[in-house]
């Protein structure tokens, strides 16, 4: 008996619930169009928000604290006289024009299994060249390779040099 009384007893709960929800979504999905709530009339114009107005700064900064470090030192306030000069002749130096570094091409580099050296494929004036780091060819220095690239010294100047890809 106690069974039987508990399922009807929480039949009914489900049906109430059930009930509840249902009323409350054909309540809102029927909805009527008068609303009771009272509507405030406004008294006189409205005045428009001004959002992006800059007010005054009204804060002030007293800054006649000592420097806690004593780094900075005291102005000195005192003028020197200028003297005026003349305008003078100034040599103006003319930019060199920029080098060509075109004629050194960056091939790749071979590794030597045993003494684990790293001689750089490169061509220099359209010649094929084999150099290891610190070789000079004429006045081409290979001072680093770095598998990518390589770092190149011609006549004091040093450049960077990537690896040319292969042609097609």
């Amino acid at each position: 008996m106690k069974s039987k009384k508990m399922t009807y007893l929480l039949g009914l709960a489900v049906a109430i619930v059930w009930g509840i929800i249902i009323y409350r979504v054909v309540d809102a999905a029927g909805g009527s169009d008068d609303d009771h709530t009272p509507v405030a009339v406004a008294h006189g114009p409205k005045e428009a928000y001004d959002d992006y107005a800059v007010l005054k700064d009204t804060s002030h900064l007293l800054l006649n604290y000592r420097d806690p470090f004593g780094l900075v030192k005291q102005k000195d306030t005192t003028s020197i006289p200028v003297k005026k000069d003349y305008p003078r002749k100034v040599a103006i130096a003319m930019p060199q024009p920029a080098f060509n570094w075109g004629f050194i091409q960056y091939s790749g580099y071979i590794r030597n299994p045993d003494s684990k050296k790293i001689i750089t494929l490169m061509s220099i004036n359209g010649k094929s060249e084999m150099l290891a780091e610190g070789e000079n060819r004429g006045v081409v220095k290979l001072i680093k390779n770095l598998r990518d690239s390589i770092k190149i010294s011609f006549n004091g100047k040093t450049k960077f040099i990537a690896i040319r890809p292969a042609a097609l």
